[in-house]
């Protein structure tokens, strides 16, 4: 049989993009799997993709891509077939009507399934005669308007069926927009398997984990958060996910004081590496279809506290069992039940187990037995669907390559990589399953990126098990290392891709360090856009650790280590160093806390009355006593390979330094000027170091955030 799923693109990161892979990856056991991806944005899918499955893109609009269709004269015409009140409606255009029209009028699909409200339209009006036609409800029946729900409906009485991810939903639907002639049912999404260990519930940190959207309620998750740190500082909360509301984000963490206890990690992909890395997951989402973060934590061992939104949650979630239920909205509610699994190890580690267990009824092998059994009652797959794929029509796509050759023909290894707890790291190959068997003396080889020699080399066997191991005492110089697989003689290195990458070990670095001895540090990740698996590597005989930021007023206090040597008398000094422009430095005074300990207090005047562009950045630099040289501060002991972005810390406001500031102030204020202020901060550049950046903020609104 063949199922072609019709979804606005595969090539990004979100809930309907991954349970659409999970069931189109089980479902290719047994029948032809084709995934029609309205647009392709990018070149190489964020989501691995089976190669069995064959990708079809209809609409390129990659920036820069000879084939970029975003001017084409159809695609500036407004769409027919496509759903006016659709939130997505301005995307779409006469070239997305045709495209879609001619693929199925060639299409020997046996099942079309769309995947999101106008594509259900889509595939009402365009599926193949004959063909089982299948809509998906990934949202909620309340979550459209009424304006599109009545657009929709003709086209909903046209399906054969219309599934939905929750009961709860699929009643909604029946009630109150009743289609005698479709068949409206609830089949949950599905989540795989972690190929990752599960968590030991043992580290103090809370993951969430979606798109930055205002029906997250991410504010209110801030809000409770910060009731749990007045209770437990060492706890940290690590927000995975991007979209639109990052600003905002950003700004109630500052507001929350809570920069140096919730990290912004952005999009993760695969998730299951980050869920591991905690011991409680959460959600505070004011609306919920279904809740895939929910059972990708459970299916990863966490405990799951979750609001009990409409309406997945209180169909996954067993409350008191596997996970805790709190009202919508309610910053104290989620804060005490955050609390009663942090202070509760034996609870949560009950709640966890329960978790695991109880995930697995959505196992994509019992999710896909249920399609098939639809499949089959709607009499799918009665007519044959042997014709091959109209010329040019379809592309396969490996592991997210986009290329269409078959899985064998090429020898792509595929590796699973684990940062163990004493700093090795285990690579272990996952396809092809017998490549050790079919290259006989199989390696894996580390290349030092911008290095040449034996010296920027690293050379590992595969062990028959299909293991190797880089042993933690292992010297990698600074810098980012690409892993390849080859075998001696063979005169070619192959890019060892990756499946995924724990990275739990790494967290564990600074409990590793030998005093006096600095910092050798290594972070296994993916490095796009392919996913090669890579190591970056740290380093230094002496490095100054950044540690906690806070600010009051115009003054922002660093606090951190400095590793290596033992601090030499004297007082430490913070060296601001400028960058572009006429050299220059700022030296200001620093205190110890402790043997190893230092603080320094940046006055965000300072470097303002300095400043010579819009936009000065200066890098941060620590001396350990007079006399020594500067060492640069930066953060570097964790699993985190690039922090720009990931903490948020507190901005500083201060004047603008300008000559005649007195008289400027004057005409302001009688004019009615805006004041010109600078905002002062310091955050993370893409090699961990930190940076004082200076940026113009020309209005009096900038003072009120």
């Amino acid at each position: 049989m063949k199922i072609s799923f019709l979804i606005h693109t595969i090539y990004g990161i979100g809930g309907t993009i991954r349970t659409t892979l999970n069931l189109a990856e089980e479902l290719a056991a047994e029948h032809e799997i084709e995934i029609v991806s309205v647009f392709r944005h990018r070149n190489v899918p964020l989501f691995d993709i089976d190669p069995r499955i064959t990708v079809v893109p209809l609409v390129d609009t990659r920036p820069g891509s000879p084939a970029q269709e975003k001017d084409h004269p159809e695609h500036r015409t407004p769409a027919v077939l496509f759903p006016r009140s659709e939130a997505r409606y301005e995307e779409y255009s006469a070239l997305t009507d045709r495209r879609v029209r001619e693929h199925y009028a060639a299409s020997t699909a046996d099942v079309v399934i769309g995947t999101r409200p106008g594509l259900v339209v889509y595939a009402a009006r365009c599926a193949p005669p004959g063909a089982v036609v299948i809509g998906q409800e990934h949202m909620s029946h309340n979550h459209h308007s009424e304006a599109l729900r009545e657009e929709m409906r003709p086209h909903l009485a046209a399906l054969d069926a219309f599934v939905t991810v929750s009961e709860g939903d699929a009643a909604v639907w029946r009630a109150r927009m009743p289609l005698p002639d479709t068949r409206v049912l609830a089949i949950p999404n599905s989540v795989p398997r972690p190929v990752v260990a599960p968590s030991a519930l043992t580290a103090p940190v809370v993951v969430a984990a979606g798109r930055l959207s205002r029906e997250k309620q991410y504010e209110v998750l801030i809000r409770a958060f910060a009731k749990v740190v007045a209770e437990h500082p060492e706890w940290t909360l690590r927000i995975c996910g991007s979209g639109a509301e990052k600003d905002r984000l950003r700004r109630c963490v500052q507001k929350h004081l809570m920069s140096n206890h919730v990290l912004l990690m952005g999009p993760r992909s695969p998730i299951d590496p980050e869920w591991v890395k905690g011991s409680v997951a959460v959600s505070t989402s004011r609306h919920e279809s279904f809740g895939m973060t929910l059972v990708e934590a459970m299916r990863n061992g966490l405990p799951v506290v979750s609001t009990d939104c409409d309406y997945g949650p209180r169909e996954i979630l067993k409350d008191g069992e596997d996970g805790l239920l709190t009202p919508v909205g309610k910053a104290d509610a989620v804060a005490a039940a955050l609390l009663t699994l942090i202070e509760d190890e034996g609870l949560r580690r009950k709640m966890g187990a329960a978790a695991a267990r109880n995930s697995r009824r959505f196992d994509p092998s019992a999710v896909a037995r249920r399609y098939a059994d639809l499949f089959a009652e709607l009499g799918a797959g009665d007519r044959a669907s042997a014709s091959p794929l109209p010329e040019g029509s379809g592309t396969g796509s490996g592991t997210g390559t986009g290329g269409g050759t078959a899985p064998d023909a090429v020898f792509e290894p595929v590796a699973d990589c684990v940062a163990e707890d004493d700093g090795s790291l285990t690579v272990t190959l996952v396809t092809p399953p017998d490549a050790v068997l079919t290259h006989p003396g199989l390696r894996l080889v580390c290349v030092r990126t911008g290095g040449s020699g034996a010296a920027d080399e690293r050379i590992y066997p595969f062990r028959p098990d299909g293991t190797a191991t880089v042993p933690a005492g292992d010297e990698f110089a600074e810098g980012q290392w690409l892993c390849t697989a080859d075998r001696p003689g063979g005169g070619r290195r192959t890019v060892l891709l990756s499946r995924s990458v724990d990275q739990r070990g790494s967290l564990l670095a600074p409990g590793r360090l030998v005093p006096g001895s600095g910092v050798r540090h290594r972070v296994p990740h993916r490095r796009g856009p392919r996913h090669q698996l890579a190591l970056r590597s740290w380093v230094r005989p002496v490095h100054a650790e950044a540690g906690d930021i806070s600010r009051s007023g115009t003054r922002l206090t660093l606090r951190g280590r400095l590793l290596g040597p033992a601090l030499p008398a004297g007082r430490p000094e913070l060296v601001l160093r400028r960058r572009g422009g006429p050299e220059e430095e700022i030296v200001l005074p620093a205190d110890r806390e402790g043997p190893h300990g230092f603080l320094a207090v940046i006055d965000g005047e300072t470097p303002a009355a300095r400043q010579l562009t819009p936009n000065d950045v200066w890098e941060v630099w620590l001396r350990p006593a007079p006399g020594r040289e500067p060492v640069r501060v930066a953060r570097l002991l964790d699993d985190v390979v690039d922090k720009s972005g990931v903490f948020v810390y507190p901005d500083a406001l201060t004047h603008k330094r300008r000559p005649l500031l007195l008289p400027r102030r004057v005409l302001r204020r009688l004019f009615g000027r805006p004041q010109r202020l600078v905002k002062v901060s310091l955050g993370y550049e893409g090699d961990n170091g930190l940076v004082l950046r200076l940026t113009d903020r020309p209005t009096d609104r900038s003072a009120k955030r």
